[in-house]
This record gives structure tokens, sequence and C-alpha cells, in this order.
């Protein structure tokens, strides 16, 4: 038997997703046993086993829902013809399968290194994501201001952006020290294959009604804009850097969680 756990370290280590299947119980006349596990991949490929057949054809099928929904199940299949929930295989009795999705750690991108960005990175840090800054200035930029940041990135923003992959799981947060860096932050961002999960720019209703326009005539499409949460954060009222640094984290915690969040002001 492969080694299923030793998988998931490596799903979650490079950011990818599965879905985990196991037998829980109730295996009365099943070939697979409580305790044995099948990892199946976003492109059907499977390891490990549930007992093979029709019966882990049935549980791939239902693991790949679940990673696309993030949900997980409990399977309760009947081993014969006859039950409603049969899945026609012979050999009678029934089986529980608990099938579970797992994903690689989420990870918080902060462009821009200022007084926000320093209680933004512990507090992402406290709430477990992966922490990625980014600034073109090295004094806003090193270990030594954000030793809690799982990376920090120096370089022209455009540049650094360049040689990033986002995927869904991602966050970006646009907190730079001025518009100009917002507005090339943003582009890049929407400009990519894959759009990270949520994207939110800090700034008043004009600077961004004004940058909205600028990136229109640039090219950027209404559609994509429209997926920027502008201005960012939950609206609690945060004067200080901790407390706009806690409405952005909660923001990100509630679009994580599939909450409903404010609606876009343009």
């Amino acid at each position: 038997m492969p080694d299923i756990f030793e998988e998931i370290i490596a799903v979650k280590r490079e950011r990818k997703a599965a879905a985990l299947a196991t037998i829980v119980g109730g295996e009365k006349g099943s070939p697979g046993k409580t305790g044995f596990h099948m990892l199946v991949y976003p492109d059907g490929k499977t390891s490990g086993t549930v007992g093979g057949g029709l019966l882990e054809a049935k549980v791939r099928e239902e693991a790949l829902r679940c990673i696309s929904d993030k949900k997980p199940r409990l399977l309760e299949l009947a081993l014969d013809d006859e039950s409603a929930d049969s899945i026609g295989v012979l050999c009678g009795g029934q089986v529980k399968i608990f099938i579970e999705p797992i994903h690689g750690s989420s990870t918080v991108y902060v462009f821009g290194g200022g007084h926000i960005a320093l209680p933004l990175v512990q507090f992402a840090k406290t709430l477990e994501f992966a922490v990625v800054v980014v600034d073109d200035r090295q004094d806003f930029a090193n270990k030594e201001r954000f030793p809690e940041a799982d990376e920090v990135k120096v370089g022209e923003f455009a540049n650094v952006i360049k040689s990033m992959d986002f995927s869904e799981r991602d966050n970006v947060v646009i907190i730079t020290r001025g518009h100009a860096h917002d507005e090339t932050v943003l582009k890049e961002c929407l400009s990519k294959p894959r759009l990270p999960g949520y994207i939110g720019m800090i700034g008043s209703r004009e600077k961004i009604a004004r940058t909205f326009t600028n990136l229109r005539g640039q090219g950027i499409s209404q559609e994509l804009l429209a997926k920027v949460r502008a201005p960012i954060g939950l609206d609690i009222g945060a004067k200080s850097p901790a407390e706009i640094a806690l409405s952005i984290i909660s923001e990100i915690v509630a679009h994580r969680y599939g909450r409903p969040l404010k609606p876009e002001q343009r």
C-alpha cells in the first residue's frame, strides 16, 4: 500500500487538491475493510484502495465531486442488486465510506510592506495562512521586518507578479504606498490566466473609481473588475493600522468559508 499520508502532505505542500476516501464501517460483504484509504486526484488518478471494482469506481466519482464542491460526504452503499442505493455489486452487504476534500494551504499575498502589513501578516499566520510579502523597497521587504512571513520578495511589482502562479485558494491584498503601484499590481493580477479567489485593494471610493476607469481604458473588463473587493475589508469602523488589518483578514476568512461579503461599492 502506498503511504497515503505522505501523499496528503505533498498535496498540501504543493498547494494542489485531492479527496481522501476512508472506509469507516458497515463493510459486511465488502472487499474493503474499515480503515482502507484511497486518495483521488482531480484528473481521476487514485492511490490506495477501498476494495476495487464498481465500488471503487463509485467512490472515485463521488470523490471528484467532493474536490469540486469542497464538501465532505458520507456514502452508505448497498452491495447487492436489490436496494435503492445499490451500485450493482453482487457480493452482498453494505459499506460506509467517508470522503473529505484535501486542499493545499491558502496563501495571502500582501503587496506593500507598510504599517498595515505588519499586523496583517501576524493575523494571517495565526490563522494558519501561508504569507508572501512583496514590496519594491528593500527596507520594507526583508525577513527582519517580517520574520513570520513564509516568503518576502523585493522587486518591481509587475516583474514579481509575472513570476507568480495563483490558484483560487489564494488571496491578494493590495496595500502599496501609492495609487500608481496599486493600479499596477491590480492590473497584473487581473491579467493572470488563473485569478486568486480573493483580490482586495485599499483606497477611497474616489481613488478606486479612478483606478477602475484607468484599467478599463487599458482593456481590463468590467467583469474582472467586479471580482475586486474595494474598498478592502469588512466595515468595522477601522481606523488604526491594526484595526484595518483586522478588517482585511476578517473579510478573507469570510471569503474562505463562503460567507456573504459586503456589496461592491463603486
